[in-house]
């Protein structure tokens, strides 16, 4: 069974606890997203995980499903996941692409509330980290302000195939933790939408939560 393993050396020194922001494009999210929910809700020191869908990745080509699909399919997700998992429509509400430290400093304001309300403000003061694959790890320092985003959170870093960490060019982020996904390999979006586009569907749909089958069925109108 997949679990975050925190690394001894990078784990923040001051608070254990941590807020996580999951963003993605989720075109369409898949039983690997969802095992990934599920892993930060059993981890005690997880307070709240905010389920992030983009607009449209700056470093990405067009999506197959709308924003708003997404986003849709997205809240099902978050359902499913558990009450620790909300979603935030911030980056599909500005109806453009939207840098990852620009979404990060608004929902700041949004995490400081949900803190307040649950009474979780006092010090030690929980961390941010944002959860991404450890492609897009790789690949940090292509993104906006990227040094800044390294200053406002830490990373959990998603792996697929490899047990080591390729960490992004002249940038210095913390890993907080690691999650390793190994055995969902042959799971992935980009996997779902090729068996979609040559009609496979019952093959796609083994990929997917069932409770997303009947809005995959309406949108290709099966």
């Amino acid at each position: 069974m997949s679990s975050i393993k925190i690394g001894a050396n990078n784990q923040s020194q001051d608070s254990a606890y941590f807020i996580a922001i999951y963003g993605g494009s989720f075109d369409p999210p898949h039983l690997a997203h969802l095992e990934i929910l599920k892993i930060l809700t059993n981890n005690p020191f997880c307070l709240q995980t905010i389920l992030l869908p983009n607009y449209q990745n700056p470093l990405k080509s067009k999506s197959l499903f709308s924003p708003n699909e997404r986003l849709k399919m997205c809240e099902i997700l978050a359902q499913i996941s558990g009450d620790k998992t909300t979603i935030s429509d911030y980056e599909i509400r500005q109806n453009r692409p939207t840098h990852t430290i620009t979404s990060i400093r608004s929902l700041q304001k949004q995490i400081s509330s949900f803190l307040d309300s649950n009474q979780l403000d006092s010090s030690p003061q929980a961390k941010l980290c944002f959860v991404l694959g450890s492609d897009s790890f790789e690949t940090l320092h292509l993104w906006k302000d990227s040094q800044s985003l390294c200053e406002l959170v830490e990373f959990i870093v998603v792996k697929r195939e490899s047990n080591t960490i390729t960490h992004p060019q002249n940038l210095t982020p913390k890993v907080r933790a690691s999650i390793n996904l190994s055995h969902f390999n042959a799971i992935s979006s980009s996997k779902v939408r090729e068996l979609l586009h040559k009609g496979e569907i019952n093959k796609a749909l083994k990929m997917l939560p069932a409770e997303i089958f009947p809005f995959i069925h309406a949108h290709f109108q099966l």
